[in-house]
């Protein structure tokens, strides 16, 4: 972390971790006196793990990722304990009536697979979603029924390496959703490259987990609307991408913001840390930290899994 001001980096991490304990993912929302005791426990217990503070991009993502984890599993036994899936979901969230059991939904029977009867309710959930979407791709109709059809499928699909079905994912409902957007996604792919009898071709496969997992079938294009990365996840796809000059440069000017390009051209110390020497002019030093900047970029994009 940097020396210069670890109480300051501290504090935009507490909040940052509070905003997430809020709210984990969307559709869920946690009294604002619980997110602060979560944030603040995570903050301290993360902190007792390091004898001396890592780089603040590593810290950063390391307290919010586990923050977001903590509270998903706080809400979901506390659902559990009282019986409640509606508990901690935001009242202002529209997308669908309400929540289901989703401990129901992830049931396996030894014999009968996932049967239970909550699943007669989830397609009533997830259908207008999925058919909005398959329809902005011109799949409508009977077709978008087909499609709908092949994702409830794929939903329950065990895939090889996991040996778990992708229902089995989610630790709260809410998160069923956008993994089902997901879904929906390929499948429209595939739906496309079956029209044209492309079956060999990038985006097509007997599966999301074929889609995703073989390296001769790389995904070409993909919704955007299925929701922005995380830096967390960011720094977790990329972590060995960077260095840790990298990483600090891409957190201070993106993710904490405490710090403009000209401010750093400025600051001696971090140009120092960044190795620019001593004594560069100004214009010298923007060029070796916009150079910096793009390759860094660069480097995250090349090593994003989308």
């Amino acid at each position: 972390m940097s020396p210069d001001h670890p109480q300051r980096h501290l504090e935009k991490c507490w909040e940052a971790c509070w905003h997430r304990a809020r709210r984990p993912v969307e559709g869920v929302l946690v009294p604002e006196e619980q997110a602060a005791e979560i944030a603040e426990r995570v903050l301290r217990n993360i902190c007792l793990d390091y004898e001396e503070m890592p780089p603040e991009a590593e810290f950063a993502a390391r307290v919010v990722q586990e923050t977001a984890e903590v509270t998903r599993e706080l809400v979901a036994g506390q659902r559990r304990k009282v019986a409640d899936p509606q508990l901690h979901h935001d009242p202002s969230d529209r997308r669908y009536p309400q929540n289901l059991d989703l401990d129901r939904l992830q049931h396996l029977h030894p014999q009968r697979g996932f049967s239970d009867a909550e699943w007669n309710r989830l397609p009533r959930v997830l259908r207008p979603l999925a058919l909005a979407t398959l329809s902005k791709k011109g799949i409508q109709g009977p077709d978008a029924e087909d499609v709908f059809n092949d994702t409830l499928v794929e939903l329950v699909r065990e895939r090889e390496e996991s040996r778990t079905a992708p229902i089995q994912e989610p630790r709260v409902f809410e998160e069923l959703i956008p993994l089902h957007s997901r879904i929906v996604q390929f499948r429209a792919i595939d739906w496309f490259r079956r029209r044209t009898a492309l079956k060999n071709q990038p985006n097509s496969g007997d599966s999301l987990e074929a889609m995703t997992d073989d390296p001769d079938r790389p995904i070409q294009f993909e919704d955007s609307s299925t929701g922005r990365l995380s830096f967390e996840q960011i720094y977790a796809e990329c972590k060995e991408a960077l260095s840790k000059q990298e990483w600090q440069l891409i957190y201070t000017l993106y993710v904490g913001q405490t710090a403009t390009i000209q401010d750093l051209i400025m600051d001696d110390a971090f140009c120092s840390r960044l190795g620019i020497k001593a004594g560069a002019s100004a214009s010298t030093r923007r060029r070796a930290i916009s150079e910096m900047v793009e390759e860094a970029l660069d480097k995250i994009r090349e090593n994003l899994v989308f």
